[in-house]
């Protein structure tokens, strides 16, 4: 009985097998490839950076991976750069609004060389010493095809001592 049992098992998964297989051929329509949030995400995070005394800075992870820092800007310097997709971008800022947090807008907007717009958007979080947090952040990339893709964040405003 129990032989009958597994033959019948593995009957079964040999036919789910078979029709798992069977509709992946089937699809053969081209896709278009988009940067999913996971594809956004790069492999590595942006290298360590470094703050003069008396300068402030904008620090931020991935949220879906925070072993990523994928984000940072020098308070004032209207200028960041951002890991996104493997590529470590230079961004220009090109306009700031919502509300002052420290020397940073809490909404601010990016343009990259190649004509993509980057949204950043973030709440306010816990003070502590020498800056504040950071818990609920979003980064919308948006390409030259109107495509957006939008990665959760959260991090750090932090300014080093004169």
């Amino acid at each position: 009985m129990i032989r009958y049992s597994y033959g019948m098992l593995g009957l079964g998964l040999a036919v789910l097998a078979g029709c798992a297989s069977n509709s992946s051929e089937s699809a053969t329509e081209p896709v278009a490839p988009r940067a999913s949030a996971s594809s956004a995400i790069p492999a590595s995070g942006l290298g360590p950076q470094q703050l003069a005394p008396g300068e402030c800075g904008l620090f931020l992870w991935s949220k879906t991976d925070s072993s990523k820092f994928i984000f940072f800007s020098r308070a004032t310097s209207g200028q960041a750069l951002f890991k996104y997709q493997d590529e470590s971008l230079n961004l220009q800022q090109v306009s700031a609004g919502g509300t002052i947090f420290g020397q940073f807008n809490t909404e601010q907007g990016y343009q990259t060389t190649d004509g993509q717009s980057v949204a950043l958007t973030f709440e306010s979080g816990e003070r502590m010493d020498g800056g504040q947090r950071i818990d609920n952040g979003l980064i919308t990339v948006e390409d030259a095809e109107g495509w957006r893709t939008k990665l959760p964040v959260l991090g750090i405003r932090a300014c080093l001592p004169e």
